[in-house]
């Protein structure tokens, strides 16, 4: 391990933590009331920031990621939680992490031995975390999990492309989440839920706390480690995500640990020693 790695390792910490708090919300509120209390609260606390560091052209693509990734990809992986459990939807969505490794490659970064056998052991290490789901629920949220995949390849490319323009790690993560919740805002109008009332009954909670780790701190992380290691390295380094969700849950007494979920953990732990030596 070293130290360029942290900044990867820090952000699959913060999003696998969050990604189990977001269950409590779920509990109660919709999940695409959810998804949007994550953008307003994460964007009021990045505006500023963004601001004073500045805005570019990058901008574009930092919409365009926010759409992609946070409006699709975030929404389809939050159904995907409620229907089947962070235990499931965590790596079965990890599958991401190949396709943006691909999508990296176009975008001039090598194709590397390493990154290759390392995305490829994912595979059937995510297979064997989504083992245990046998009801017709958590059947429906892998099939979510998979189409959050398939945005979020696409949407963290983008964050590279923002990256390549000059736009900072900060204003990164404030487009993205401000794209998404303007969109977020008029979906969740039309389908007539009540945000307000949602504001009002979370904004003492611990849910903006979340948000910011989450959206701020965890993508202007996500955001630095590209700079320090490339796209592809960091995409499967914070490919321990869906491993510390599953032990963090198991530990929290959220779900429960299964033979079946740790033997794909454990596939998961040889493709990341084996890209880190």
């Amino acid at each position: 391990m070293i130290i360029e790695d942290l900044p990867a390792l820090s952000t699959a910490i913060i999003w696998a933590w969050a990604s189990i708090m977001y269950g409590d919300f779920m509990k109660r509120m919709h999940p695409l009331i959810v998804n949007f209390l994550r953008m307003f609260y994460a964007s009021l606390i990045l505006l500023i920031p963004a601001i004073i560091l500045g805005l570019n052209y990058g901008a574009i693509w930092g919409f365009l990621s926010g759409l992609l990734s946070l409006v699709i990809g975030d929404s389809l992986y939050l159904f995907s939680i409620n229907y089947s459990g962070v235990s499931i939807a965590a790596p079965v969505s990890y599958t991401y992490i190949p396709l943006t490794v691909l999508f990296a490659v176009f975008l001039g970064e090598p194709l590397t031995i390493t990154k290759l056998l390392a995305s490829i052991l994912l595979i059937p290490g995510v297979y064997l975390l989504s083992r245990s789901g046998n009801s017709r629920r958590e059947i429906k949220g892998l099939f979510l999990g998979l189409g959050a995949a398939l945005a979020w390849a696409a949407g963290q490319s983008m964050i590279k492309v923002a990256d390549i323009a000059g736009l900072n790690p900060i204003s990164i993560a404030f487009t993205r989440v401000a794209a998404a919740g303007i969109v977020l805002l008029m979906i969740n109008y039309f389908m007539g839920n009540n945000i307000a009332g949602a504001i009002r009954g979370t904004v003492r909670s611990y849910l903006p706390i979340i948000a910011v780790l989450d959206l701020g701190l965890g993508v202007a992380l996500f955001a630095f480690s590209m700079d320090l290691i490339g796209l592809g390295l960091t995409v499967i380094l914070t490919g321990t995500m869906p491993l510390i969700a599953q032990l963090m849950s198991s530990a929290m007494g959220r779900e429960k640990f299964s033979v079946v979920k740790f033997l794909g953990a454990l596939i998961i732990v040889i493709a990341i020693v084996l890209v880190v030596l």
